[in-house]
């Protein structure tokens, strides 16, 4: 593989969660669609209480909106995850090992479905796919140099910065987001902020021609001793 084709992977990576919206419903539908030939995914976190700060594009407007995200996990990687701030604060999802559910605000029952092999975490930022592929991707050298330091969530983290071509840039995105991307020039560069022991991926950013457009960033990370049933 070239390192080339691995940041263009990396890319898709990142530009596919920004495309599902990390909506919940179509999080569901894309992770349970072939349940019956899922294979098991060994999950990344277990026994973790995790909050995390989201900014994205609006579905509805030209602007950024920020979300901030609960999750708790058990020791199987089964987990809880909750809006806490933010639009859509108090809507959550909850995946038992058997069923994947989601509820609103009111915690009303959405949506309901058979998932005991597929889902392997509420986001891709939390799994182990993804995090082990941006660590693979940094250890080969296809990010290039540690551009800085950063503290987050307590953790001490490497920041690494890859600049990708204007051709990166949907043509969807200029015409729904003009403040954030241009017809003709868009110099777009992604930021990924890996912890210092290279054990997982503390945060990842997109920006267009300076301009932050997308990012997700650990603000807790706490190790659970006990796990409530009834979270579940």
């Amino acid at each position: 593989m070239t390192k080339r084709t691995s940041t263009w992977i990396a890319v898709a990576i990142v530009a596919m969660a920004i495309l599902l919206a990390y909506n919940f419903y179509l999080l569901n539908k894309t992770q349970t669609a072939n349940e019956d030939k899922a294979a098991p995914v060994k999950p990344f976190y277990t026994m973790s209480r995790i909050q995390y700060v989201e900014k994205k594009l609006s579905t509805t407007e030209d602007a950024l909106e920020t979300r901030t995200y609960e999750v708790v996990f058990d020791d199987k990687g089964h987990f809880r995850t909750e809006v806490i701030d933010g639009p859509s604060k108090g809507t959550m999802a909850i995946w038992d090992g058997k069923m994947f559910r989601e509820y609103d605000a009111d915690g009303k029952l959405l949506n309901e479905t058979k998932a005991s092999k597929s889902v392997s975490a509420p986001r891709p930022f939390l799994s182990r796919g993804f995090n082990e592929q941006i660590i693979k991707f940094i250890e080969n050298g296809d990010f290039g140099q540690v551009e800085g330091e950063a503290d987050i969530a307590g953790n001490a983290a490497d920041v690494y910065v890859k600049k990708e071509p204007s051709s990166t840039v949907p043509k969807e995105w200029i015409k729904q987001y003009p403040s954030f991307f241009d017809k003709e020039d868009n110099a777009e560069e992604a930021t990924y902020y890996v912890a210092s022991d290279r054990s997982k991926v503390l945060g990842a950013e997109s920006r267009n021609n300076g301009k932050l457009f997308y990012s997700v960033k650990m603000k807790k990370i706490e190790t659970l001793d006990t796990f409530d049933p009834d979270w579940l």
